[in-house]
């Protein structure tokens, strides 16, 4: 086995001051609560604020996902909940699309309708905690649109409201295809931050490099990648949409994706804050000291989790959540021990929860801040990932920035050969995994553990009912609503779509629809997939 960073770079078995010769306490960390935050946002850490313990929902119908909810709060979900969508919702188009009748619920919340996220929320209060609903970047502008749909119509204050439901433009280069182009997809994004930021919404949008990590990137590439769209995107929000940064500081949140390389997890967030502040202050100018912290979140990592032997995920997960409590993350939510094989199982998910309240209330790890701090081990990685990130990051701002980078196919051939690395890894016996290539038992062996799956009748259903209730709605008021998002599409670039998608979301359009008309606005097929053409009368 190779002692070696994530990324390649030789460990040493014991470290000394020498590893972090120039290590300046105020310039490099300062206390907690002070730039260059380093060490965290707040000066008491926990103590003032625990992070939001929350796991992923999203199998099967609206209906289904409310019911598992429902449950993880009995369970001891704190603070806010979390929605994957599925991927009908991901390219959009509607259940009832023909592809959509085999897809709709397997693999999250399918959520193409404000129909489905009144289902979806029923019971459950849009104020008190944080709503975040990841999917992918088209979809953007109309989860927007329904949380504000839907505030409208149950009275709520939607300044009350807060969470995330828009995300970056970049997931067809990480592994989440949507099928959209880039251009449309900045588009819709710049859209609806935009409206976020003009209207004072309390929402973030997530600017992740949780999947790139996912699909094989290393840490610093992760930081790179992070810091560079977080570049990108906030300039054109200055620069393009005339907004001012200490408004656009405060949209991006950034969901880190922690595997189980404990230490250098830990630096690899410690750095995140750091490299974002100083971005923040020197080239932002920040004015504010809001401005430079980031929200970081914890994702414990899918990719770790195996599909041999997975009761050893229930370790894998344990590990990762202490790291990403140590790291002073805002809020964390665990892979399960059957990540590799379904959506969580009832008892999966209570094993993850129930992780997350042992680390917080049985080991101590809230008790003081950033507790491995001055530990030259873990501040040599904390300067060496940073390092080892502005490289990469320096690289792709000479080609012009992150979408150049995207352009030019930089940013995919990394990942292609970082993930290629990895897998050689592992397969040479160089990365040991436990069960996998180490400790291999019979397959006969294996623990049996429940399995929750989205069977084809169940997709089906989801799919008949859509039609059906497609044929409720008011179609001429429907036919207004498309026809006015249509000539907005048309308009020019920077004209915000935000307006006509809510109308068309409160006359209960659904996404298949609202994109296919944008899409051919814009010149594109209706379909995403061309199978389908449009219903309505557009001139």
């Amino acid at each position: 086995m190779k002692r070696e960073t994530d990324y390649g770079d030789p460990i040493k078995s014991v470290y000394t001051p020498k590893d972090i010769e120039g290590f300046d306490y105020e310039k490099d960390l300062g206390d907690p609560g002070s730039y260059p935050y380093t060490r965290g946002y707040h000066p008491e850490g926990y103590r003032s604020r625990i992070w939001t313990r929350r796991m992923t929902a999203g199998l099967g119908s609206s209906r289904q996902t409310n019911e598992v909810l429902k449950r993880y709060r009995d369970m001891g979900q704190k603070g806010g909940i979390l929605v994957i969508c599925d991927r009908t919702n991901a390219l959009p188009i509607d259940a009832d699309h023909p592809i959509g009748r085999k897809e709709a619920g397997v693999l999250g919340w399918p959520g193409a309708s404000l129909h489905e996220f009144e289902e979806l929320m029923d019971g459950i209060p849009l104020t008190g905690q944080s709503i975040t609903l990841l999917g992918s970047c088209p979809m953007s502008s109309i989860r927007l649109a329904y949380i504000v749909a839907l505030a409208e119509k149950r009275g709520d204050n939607l300044s009350e409201i807060h969470g995330s439901v828009t995300e970056y433009p970049f997931c067809n280069y990480f592994g989440q295809t949507d099928g959209q182009p880039l251009d449309l997809n900045l588009k819709l994004w710049l859209d609806s931050s935009e409206y976020i930021i003009r209207n004072k919404i309390h929402m973030r949008s997530g600017i992740l490099s949780q999947h790139f990590q996912e699909s094989g990137g290393n840490n610093p590439q992760a930081l790179a990648v992070e810091m560079s769209m977080l570049s990108d995107l906030c300039g054109l929000l200055v620069n393009e949409r005339g907004l001012d940064f200490d408004d656009v500081a405060l949209l991006p949140y950034e969901l880190v994706s922690v595997g189980s390389r404990f230490f250098e997890e830990i630096a690899k967030i410690r750095a995140l804050r750091r490299m974002w502040a100083k971005m923040a202050k020197e080239k932002f100018k920040a004015k504010k000291e809001k401005s430079c912290h980031l929200l970081i979140a914890v994702h414990t990592s899918g990719r770790t989790m195996t599909y041999q032997q997975p009761l050893n995920n229930i370790a894998r997960c344990a590990i990762q959540t202490l790291a990403g409590a140590i790291a002073g993350c805002t809020a964390i939510d665990n892979a399960c021990f059957d990540n590799a094989h379904a959506e969580p199982s009832p008892l999966a998910a209570r094993m993850s929860l129930n992780t997350q309240h042992i680390v917080a209330d049985e080991t101590g790890a809230t008790d003081v801040v950033d507790p491995l701090a001055g530990s030259y081990y873990v501040e040599h990685l904390t300067n060496k990932v940073e390092g080892e990130a502005y490289k990469i990051w320096n690289q792709i701002e000479d080609m012009g920035g992150m979408i150049a980078a995207i352009e030019k196919g930089f940013i995919q051939d990394m990942l292609k050969e970082s993930a290629r690395e990895k897998q050689r890894e592992v397969e040479e016996g160089e990365r040991l995994i436990v069960g996998v290539n180490e400790l291999v038992i019979p397959e006969e062996d294996n623990f049996d553990i429940p399995i929750q799956e989205v069977q084809p009748a169940d997709s089906e259903a989801i799919a008949r009912e859509m039609k059906v209730w497609k044929k409720t709605r008011n179609m001429p008021l429907l036919q207004e609503k498309i026809a006015q998002l249509y000539s907005d599409a048309k308009k020019e670039n920077q004209h915000n779509l935000m307006p006509s998608i809510i109308e068309a979301v409160k006359a209960y359009a659904t996404a298949g629809e609202m994109i296919g008309v944008i899409r051919k606005a814009r010149g594109l097929s209706y379909d995403t997939l061309e199978i389908i053409d449009c219903p309505f009368n557009l001139k």
